[in-house]
């Protein structure tokens, strides 16, 4: 946080935060709103995330010199490494670990639009990810990485960007000069960080002679955090270490094979459905499990079972033949790791039925009441997995608009939102969807209020100058009387860094200054200058109350008038740069002064018992004078301000 006159920007904030002189406006009914996730700020949490990763890191070789690399501001380093070998994760660690604390922290998004330029803070940390990109696309990018390497070395921040060991080649000479290579850490290490932070406490070699030394040796490192996740989940099994750790080695390197056979075996489509619906509903309660087992055969059309009902098998049983277990009215597999492997089996063995299986979920989530909230959101999660890794985006945001139709089931939308965001290869195309919808004039309400929190919580810690766009186009086009979602959430954003604040004073200049101008950008301006702050330029400034004039009526600008006359009075220059900024922005227009004299005037004479550094009439006073002024008249007596003279000049 820096601090420069009556304004403060903000690196991170945990709370409400008072950005001004004036009266402080916190957004309680909206800003603590959580759709995605209840908790903190989003930019705390963008923090954790890092911290998480920083105490379960173990540096590959390659590591030390890339450090030194980035000691000084205003530097950046390249990571080259294999597929595996952690070289993402080190790059993250390295710029988490550099500069301050309180230093901005940006992954840039490779498919930002012409009106997304990146502005970077004092210091900022940046990461650049080329690792999935194609070689033209590789190619391209470098123009990008380029860019903030020369923009880092201006504002004295730290760039760290990642590629792909086997396209070395195709770097451009310039970026040579950066590259350290990075090699994959020893894996024992790796997987003991991981086990000793969920309280398993063994050593490299207890690893070795376990079942999982074979795979220390070569598994990418984020298979050897998914091991590590499996022997925690095994753990709560009971046993020793050794049965952890071959129930979590079978769970990593057989359990699709395994299901496979299972399904292969069972001979009644009605089996194969219950065991579908177990997979998705896994720990939900049995009876639920049982009627939307019966759902999803009536979706998909299959024959019913015309034998009598006592003549059939007990549910108990056919759910003991899929392997699952009914403890406390829960259902459960005894495997571990079985329902993932069995939800994976069907998205890719059974293509043609996945518009089935959406309708099913879609139906079960609108108006099924046999699941709570939690079950309901697993399904949405268990679901949303499956078709990212089929890359149905389309599917998943056609979810979206069809669930944000009814407020109850706005969260489970969100949550789809949420999961597609963070998803490593689809995260671009849900960002560029949000980007359409952010464009469209007449958008439902519930997923505008929904947008804005994706926007402010998901996407602003990673991408913040996107989701100050598609903020800022929401907030354009929010329908009168209903709440303002959009504009509360993209001036919480605005405030949250200075470049975003002066990003959005340029966007809504421009805004204003169009043949067809944008008149909600004048409501958005207005916000963003009452408190005036003082560490904006002038000539933005100048720039947006020009556009106020001459967009907006007098009767919408006049509070803001009054906001700036009140700022004055606790200035250390009397208020004169101020009023300098309203006077050139009027151009000499005698309505536009006028009415500010007028303004001035009333100000001055209404009830006021809040302290100032001097009175109001000695503001209004010095005001009319400079109106005066730019008219070209003689300064009236400073007497005549508050006496008939003066207010009927």
């Amino acid at each position: 946080m820096s601090n420069g006159g009556d304004t403060t920007w903000i690196g991170k904030a945990a709370g409400q935060t008072h950005t001004g002189s004036g009266s402080q406006n916190n957004f309680y009914y909206f800003a603590a709103e959580r759709l995605v996730r209840s908790g903190g700020d989003p930019l705390r949490m963008a923090v954790d995330q890092r911290v998480w990763l920083s105490r379960r890191f173990v540096p590959p070789l390659g590591y030390g010199e890339a450090a030194k690399r980035l000691e000084d501001p205003g530097t950046a380093v390249l990571l080259s490494g294999a597929a595996g070998s952690g070289r993402r994760t080190a790059a993250v660690v390295l710029l988490h670990s550099t500069g301050e604390h309180t230093d901005p922290f940006r992954e840039v998004a490779l498919d930002d639009r012409p009106d997304e330029p990146t502005q970077l803070a004092g210091g900022e940390r940046v990461l650049v990810d080329l690792s999935s990109l194609s070689d033209q696309e590789l190619v391209d990018a470098q123009v990008l990485v380029t860019s903030y390497w020369s923009k880092v070395e201006q504002i004295g921040g730290r760039l760290a960007v990642v590629l792909p060991q086997e396209r070395e080649h195709l770097l451009q000479s310039d970026l040579r000069q950066l590259l350290v290579r990075v090699y994959r850490p020893d894996g024992s290490e790796v997987l003991t960080r991981h086990l000793r932070r969920a309280d398993i406490m063994v050593t490299p070699p207890e690893l070795h002679r376990s079942v999982m030394g074979r795979l220390l040796e070569r598994s990418p490192m984020r298979e050897l955090q998914r091991l590590s996740e499996l022997v925690v989940e095994a753990r709560s099994q009971g046993g020793s270490f050794h049965a952890w750790a071959a129930k979590a080695v079978a769970a990593l390197l057989t359990r699709d094979d395994e299901v496979a056979e299972h399904i292969a075996a069972l001979t009644d489509g009605r089996q194969r459905a219950l065991l579908f619906t177990a997979a998705m509903l896994d720990e939900a309660p049995a009876d639920a499990v049982f009627r939307l087992s019966a759902r999803l055969l009536t979706t998909l059309g299959h024959p019913e079972d015309e034998r009598p009902r006592l003549d059939r098998t007990d549910f108990t049983q056919r759910l003991a033949e899929l392997r699952v277990t009914v403890s406390q009215r829960r259902i459960h597999f005894d495997v571990l790791a079985y329902g993932p492997a069995v939800r994976r089996h069907f998205w890719l063995y059974y293509p043609d039925l996945r518009a089935a299986f959406g309708a099913w979920v879609e139906e079960t989530v609108k108006g099924t009441l046999w699941l709570d909230q939690a079950e309901r959101r697993n399904l949405v999660g268990r679901f949303t997995e499956q078709a990212l890794r089929a890359g149905d985006v389309h599917v998943l945001t056609g979810l979206v608009e069809s669930w944000a139709k009814e407020t109850r089931l706005l969260p489970d939308a969100m949550a789809v939102l949420d999961q597609g965001l963070r998803d490593e290869q689809w995260g671009a195309a849900f960002r560029m969807r949000i980007y359409d919808w952010s464009m469209e004039s007449r958008l439902q309400p519930n997923l505008v209020r929904g947008l804005a929190r994706i926007c402010a919580d998901v996407m602003a810690p990673h991408h913040p100058d996107q989701a100050l766009v598609r903020l800022h186009q929401l907030a354009r086009r929010e329908s009168a009387g209903v709440p303002r979602y959009a504009e509360e959430a993209l001036l919480e954003l605005a405030y949250r860094q200075k470049p975003l604040f002066e990003k959005l004073l340029g966007r809504v200049c421009e805004g204003m200054e169009r043949r067809d101008p944008w008149h909600r950008d004048v409501a958005i301006f207005l916000r963003m200058v009452a408190p005036p702050p003082s560490e904006a330029r002038r000539e933005e400034m100048v720039r947006g109350w020009r556009g106020v004039f001459s967009v907006a009526p007098a009767e919408v600008w006049a509070n803001g008038i009054e906001t700036w006359l009140a700022a004055a009075r606790h200035q250390l220059d009397g208020g004169a740069r101020l009023m300098g900024i309203l006077i050139d922005a009027a151009d000499g227009a005698v309505d536009v002064l006028s009415r500010c004299y007028l303004l001035a005037y009333d100000w001055a004479v209404s009830p006021d018992d809040t302290p100032g550094q001097v009175s109001r009439a000695d503001v209004a006073s010095k005001f009319c004078r400079e109106i005066d002024r730019a008219q070209g008249i003689e300064p009236l007596n400073p007497a005549s301000v508050g006496t008939a003279e003066g207010r009927n000049r």
